[in-house]
């Protein structure tokens, strides 16, 4: 017997750990570097914002296919082939000639990434199950963290010793290598979990819509909406918002963006996926209270984060938006898996995708018009009003809408 071995479904969050560090590594990178391509394709702001915009719009429109395709089709080659396509646009990115390229690059970006996550996280829900799924999924969500602050540090690092874009194709070429070995382990998983359940029907486009007329999915399809909207605001514009007010370089502006939000994360994840787990066992609606603490304790930091006056004060205010971002990314598919058949995860993770991605979209773009007009800072402030009114929602969802629709879901 092997003095040690990593048991089979906890090696499975390692390997797709590593995919999704690539997966937010290889967004990232163009968020870091706003302030080189500006300069290079003679972008305006609103432009600029555009590019990421039209990369989670795409993403979330591809999303309900995506999803239908996690539930239909064998885990192990959407998954794989997922990082393969997306890590090939990130190379074509980097040798985009005109800025029209460029956003056509994002735009594929958007399709290959979008067919990951719904059946990454049915993987993961087949391997584990109520009791430990929300410590696995937190412990998953930890690499999107990492994968976000290593796509700023390293991009920022590459961007100011050689060509800006060689960061894209330093992340791309690694997401090409490990996408075949990832699929020859991904394939020899048991069938039970690389596959859905063989009694049920195949996952129809149909049953997109029935999902979405849960009442408690529809609410946490709300949260994820608002809080990928902060999220993504802070993380497509944070590094230029600190450039500009602060007047830090490229590196340092990509460093500090990216840190702080991500040690808080990390925190908010690990905690919350321990706290969840352990409170499920007495109350099936423990993930959706977590959420709704996350929910009232992130609005008060994003605006902070915007209104700081110095460096020191939007670094505390970082790291605890970051530990509130942590603790929602950590629950908000395994609350969803809470009101919805085993059958149709991956279609549900469709489901979060595509109202998140479509609403986050306009974060990267409204940063673009706000950095012109208000301000980033003043959309921050906003953004902190559409928390506490989600967090509300969430509430009345889960006192009067979680019993039914959990007792449904069983």
């Amino acid at each position: 017997m092997r003095p040690f071995a990593i048991p089979p479904k906890w090696l499975l969050i390692g390997l797709l750990w590593f995919c999704y560090v690539l997966n937010h590594g290889d967004r990232q990178v163009l968020y870091t570097l706003f302030p080189a391509v500006q300069k290079h394709y003679g972008f305006s702001n609103e432009t600029l914002g555009l590019t990421g915009a039209l990369f989670l719009w795409v993403y979330g429109l591809f999303s309900p296919l995506a999803g239908i395709l996690g539930d239909r089709w064998p885990k192990p080659a959407v998954v794989a082939g997922s990082l393969a396509l997306w890590s090939l646009f990130t190379v074509l990115s980097g040798l985009a000639p005109t800025g029209p390229l460029l956003l056509l690059c994002r735009a594929l970006l958007g399709i290959a990434e979008s067919c990951f996550m719904p059946a990454a996280y049915a993987l993961m829900a087949n391997a584990h199950g109520p009791e430990t799924r929300s410590k696995a999924i937190a412990l998953f969500a930890t690499s999107q963290m990492v994968g976000v602050a290593f796509g700023g540090s390293v991009s920022g690092y590459l961007a100011e010793r050689f060509a800006w874009q060689t960061a894209f194709f330093v992340l791309g070429a690694v997401g090409l290598l490990y996408a075949w070995p990832l699929y020859g382990y991904l394939s020899r998983l048991p069938a039970n979990i690389r596959l859905s359940p063989s009694s049920t029907a195949p996952a129809r486009l149909a049953d997109f819509g029935r999902l979405l007329a849960i009442p408690s999915l529809r609410a946490i399809s709300t949260v994820v909406a608002v809080a990928t909207f902060g999220l993504f605001l802070v993380y497509t514009w944070l590094p230029t918002f600190l450039y500009d007010k602060f007047k830090l370089s490229m590196f340092q502006a990509g460093y500090e963006a990216a840190i702080y939000p991500q040690i808080g994360s990390l925190s908010g994840l690990l905690v919350g996926g321990l706290l969840a787990d352990a409170a499920y066992r007495r109350n099936p609606a423990a993930r959706f209270w977590l959420l709704l603490a996350a929910l009232c304790g992130a609005g008060p930091c994003i605006f902070l984060l915007g209104a700081a006056p110095s460096l020191l004060s939007m670094r505390v205010a970082a790291a605890l938006f970051g530990f509130c971002a942590g603790l929602i990314a950590g629950n908000q598919a395994a609350a969803a898996f809470d009101v919805v058949p085993g059958a149709y995860r991956a279609t549900a993770v469709g489901v979060l995708n595509f109202l998140g991605s479509l609403v986050s979209g306009f974060a990267p773009y409204l940063g673009g018009v706000a950095r012109d007009t208000i301000g980033v800072g003043q959309l921050m402030a906003f953004t902190a009003i559409a928390y506490l009114a989600t967090a509300a929602l969430l509430l009345y969802a889960t006192l009067r809408l979680f019993p039914r629709d959990h007792a449904a879901a069983d």
